[in-house]
């Protein structure tokens, strides 16, 4: 059970159908997706069944019926992703509810460290780094991610260690939302114990590792204007920092929201792919784009569930704090980006929170009623 259970950490959690299908080849990509989906039916018929994650199942009929409404796209497609979303979110439940924290930690780190070897021995033009996730902002949340999760480790001096290698690793996507999101982390961390101040100290020496390495060739707009917050030598770059920010983005779909708000536009409508709002890239907003593709009915689901993950969350903040500290990273996810519900991590993290939130309410009601 564990081999099987390790087999689809590995492929949920280092990309790995999309990593074969842009790197190697499209057939070994879908081999892998494959895999992962027989994989997951496999584990589902042989481990014990618990209760499904009914929030993600609802929010997958919705998001998917009322998408497929005005869906003008190759039907077999859409009819494959509805499959595979669901054959994951059923089957994959009981795998994220079997994986420890250590565990998924040391998968997140692993997939982490590739953005580093992608840096220092696959260094390319564009100059931001992503590793086994393809695109740098997505790679940032995988960073993001772990470092949230690496606060279940008591010896602080381990913890400095492993979260020194999740911030160094997300500066080298040159994310601005990784940045932010860490900051804001960080400070959030301050309320759970003031010695996380530490974690300042470490991202500043990573900060400086990253300023002052020569040999690493890093997209020069963006290491430019990250090297002025840092420097008191030169006025800050804002226009780098905020150009083709999501704002501007999500304003470009904004007739197209406000027209299919009921029952939506239709599925990927919001996606780049339909032309409707003249832009060849997606909304990079999960939530709008669920708004935009399946209407107002999905958009109030998805936000119930991730702000109802986060206020569970903060209520089990003195006794783990983690838990608050990724559901911050999640909901900053879908608020940069518009792959959802076919990006395998993202849901398997969110599963994994889902469930461990739910235990430890059920462990707390139960101690209650035992007094």
């Amino acid at each position: 059970m564990k081999i099987i259970k390790y087999i689809l950490l590995a492929i949920a959690l280092l990309n790995v159908p999309t990593f074969s299908l842009e790197y190697i080849s499209p057939s070994l990509g879908a081999l892998t997706s494959m895999l992962l989906l027989a994989g997951s039916l496999l584990y589902f018929f042989i481990s014990k069944k618990s209760k499904p994650a009914f929030p993600f199942i609802i929010l997958g009929l919705c998001f998917f019926s009322f998408a497929g409404l005005n869906y003008s796209g190759i039907t077999d497609e859409f009819f494959k992703d509805v499959i595979r979303f669901f054959i994951f979110i059923i089957c994959f439940n009981q795998v994220s509810k079997d994986t420890t924290n250590k565990e998924l930690l040391i998968f997140l780190l692993i997939g982490t460290l590739s953005i580093t070897v992608n840096a220092l021995f696959f260094s390319n033009v564009f100059g931001r780094y992503s590793g086994f996730y393809i695109n740098p902002n997505k790679a940032g949340f995988i960073c993001l991610f772990g470092f949230a999760v690496s606060y279940i480790i008591n010896s602080y001096k381990l913890r400095l260690v492993i979260q020194f290698a999740f911030i160094i690793c997300g500066i080298f996507t040159l994310s601005r939302s990784f940045i932010l999101m860490l900051v804001l982390i960080n400070l959030a961390s301050l309320f759970a114990d003031k010695r996380n101040i530490q974690t300042f100290v470490v991202g500043s020496a990573a900060m400086i590792v990253i300023l002052t390495a020569s040999t690493l060739q890093l997209n020069k707009e963006r290491f430019s204007a990250l090297n002025s917050i840092f420097s008191s030598n030169e006025e800050v770059d804002t226009q780098t920092i905020t150009e083709g920010s999501r704002d501007e983005t999500w304003a470009m779909y904004s007739n197209v929201i406000f027209n299919n708000a009921i029952i939506g536009a239709g599925y990927k409508a919001m996606r780049g792919d339909s032309g409707l709002a003249g832009v060849e890239y997606g909304v990079h907003n999960t939530f709008l784009m669920v708004l935009g593709e399946a209407g107002i009915l999905a958009f109030l689901l998805i936000v119930i569930i991730y702000l109802a993950l986060f206020i569970r969350s903060l209520k089990l903040f003195s006794t783990n704090q983690e838990f608050t500290y990724l559901s911050m990273a999640l909901i900053g996810y879908l608020m940069v980006a518009h792959n959802y519900f076919d990006k395998y991590d993202v849901l398997f993290v969110s599963l994994w929170l889902y469930n461990k939130v739910r235990d430890q309410h059920k462990e707390d009601v139960s101690q209650i009623l035992a007094y």
